[in-house]
């Protein structure tokens, strides 16, 4: 059984706080159903196709909240926090509100432990019209839409403060993780104990589209830029 588990519970969480990612809209109406709510702890059987999806939770509660999205093949879990720094200018007028790119197959179960109510939203990645030098930044784990990287050197200045922890992962238009040369941990930033001020050279073999993945329990920024422009 493939399995990607992300971060431990320490990181996590996190508001989305001016970045391209908005929450759902209420209804239940599609076929099939995209959009779930619930309060507390739940289980859920979707009849998702399988692809790649942008899921954004909004929770009335600032505590820390567990997120499995799971079918017998595949799995990927996930965390919601904030840092004590960043929780109260994270908090937007429908609750905090986090958002994580993954790929699954049919019909996964949906299960999340929560404090308070939630809305879980699943939604097709949106794609920008753009190539680096691109600037992404946020409060909290955030996924970017898809934007176009030719291969080559790719450099990504992280910045990350009022955090405990972050990581970045790039994903391909499949929906697969970039991984570095020993294919153990994934780029450009596998996993960070605190503020994080540097930047990262990634050798992209293929030119395609791909997204960010950002999981920060505070304030950060990512510049994507092309060295060989």
């Amino acid at each position: 059984m493939r399995r990607n588990l992300t971060l431990p519970a320490l990181l996590l969480g996190l508001a989305l706080v001016g970045l391209i990612i908005t929450a759902g809209c209420i209804g239940t109406s599609t076929t099939p159903a995209t959009f779930f709510s619930g309060t507390g702890n739940g289980s859920i059987a979707t009849e998702l196709p399988a692809g790649v999806y942008i899921l954004t939770i909004t929770q009335t509660s600032a505590e820390m909240t567990d997120v499995t999205v799971e079918t017998k093949e595949t799995g990927t879990s996930i965390q919601g926090r904030y840092s004590d720094a960043a929780a109260e200018s994270a908090e937007t007028a429908k609750g905090w509100i986090w958002s994580y790119a993954l790929q699954t197959d049919g019909k996964p179960t949906l299960t999340i432990n929560a404090t308070g109510d939630w809305n879980a939203d699943f939604a097709v990645p949106q794609q920008i019209d753009g190539i680096p030098p691109q600037i992404f930044q946020g409060t909290g784990n955030a996924a970017t839409p898809f934007f176009m990287i030719n291969k080559g050197n790719i450099s990504f200045a992280i910045e990350a403060t009022n955090n405990t922890a972050i990581e970045v992962h790039l994903m391909d238009y499949n929906g697969n993780p970039v991984m570095d040369a020993t294919n153990t941990f994934e780029q450009p930033l596998a996993y960070h104990l605190g503020e994080y001020h540097n930047t990262v050279i990634v050798p992209l073999t293929d030119s395609d589209n791909y997204l960010l993945n950002i999981m920060c329990d505070g304030d950060w920024s990512v510049t994507v830029t092309d060295e060989q422009a």
